[in-house]
């Protein structure tokens, strides 16, 4: 039962309303009242996972299995485990998916549960990578003389191709023909392989092969050119020929590109140091003419 105290003070305030005095009253409650609070926590979607199409990412996970919750807040960083901000919110709570566009490269993912101001631990982290990325340009490990001409390639420290250094490979003669021509029988071929690219098993595209030859002939007489094929069957299999001048100055040649597939569609496992083998062919309208090669390094761009 609440029980009031009523304080009653007369005060003359003089004859405000034909000179009657102002009663004042002042209701005080001497009751006190005391509650129990309980504390909760709401739960995170589970199984958070992620997939690249494009330039497209999309997350799918369990929703949460706390009924209260109205949709979930979508954080991205750049860095795995930190630095993360909410990019988007979903609802509502039986949402299991969405879609975002991040820069190119590499970014992580968590969700949180959200139920009006709070928000739950965060899922499990997950991450996405797309955009053109690039091996680097690697070198060989193995080589060996093709046939053609004189049937020994690069017949003097051949290894040498296999490490940009300045110590030079030398086929001396390259040839038993005139033919300038990449295809002709006559002319001295080379192969290599054992490019170890160290490419990761997501990709989703080989965008272009760059081969870079240092190289250089002994003289500018004539016509000449260095001429390179692709396989990616160990050797039964070649690409069509892409041709360049080289000069009597050791100069560095680039054939193929960023954006060259060279003809066809590649997988890793034709990319693989077994499989994936390039050879170079010396081609000169003098048969005597000596070709020099520092290096050959090869660089694969792709999609993660």
């Amino acid at each position: 039962m609440r029980r009031y105290t009523v304080a009653i003070a007369a005060v003359a305030l003089g004859c405000l309303v034909a000179g009657a005095p102002i009663t004042l009253a002042r209701l005080t409650s001497s009751q006190t009242s005391t509650a129990a609070m309980t504390t909760g926590t709401i739960d995170p979607p589970t199984s958070l996972a992620a997939s690249v199409s494009g330039t497209t990412v999309t997350l799918t996970w369990t929703p949460t299995t706390s009924t209260a919750v109205t949709g979930y807040d979508v954080l991205r960083s750049t860095t795995s485990g930190s630095g993360y901000s909410v990019v988007s919110s979903v609802t509502p709570r039986s949402a299991a998916t969405t879609t975002d566009a991040p820069a190119a490269g590499t970014s992580w993912y968590v969700l949180q549960s959200v139920l009006q101001s709070w928000r739950s631990a965060t899922s499990n982290e997950v991450a996405a990578a797309f955009g053109a990325t690039s091996t680097g340009f690697k070198d060989c490990a193995s080589n060996a003389p093709d046939t053609g001409g004189d049937g020994n390639g690069y017949e003097t420290n051949a290894a040498n191709a296999c490490a940009q250094d300045g110590a030079t490979a030398v086929d001396a003669n390259s040839g038993t023909s005139a033919s300038t021509s990449c295809a002709d029988a006559g002319k001295d071929r080379h192969r290599l392989w054992g490019y170890a690219f160290g490419l990761p098993g997501s990709v989703s595209s080989v965008n272009g092969i760059t081969v870079r030859l240092r190289a250089a002939i002994n003289n500018n007489g004539g016509t000449s050119a260095m001429c390179v094929q692709l396989s990616w069957d160990g050797g039964t299999s070649w690409t069509a020929t892409k041709s360049i001048t080289p000069s009597n100055s050791m100069t560095t040649l680039t054939l193929g590109g960023a954006a060259d597939t060279w003809g066809r569609s590649w997988t890793l496992t034709e990319l693989g140091a077994a499989s994936f083998r390039i050879r170079v062919i010396d081609a000169s309208s003098m048969a005597n003419k000596d070709f020099s090669l520092d290096w050959a390094g090869v660089q694969v761009d792709y999609s993660p």
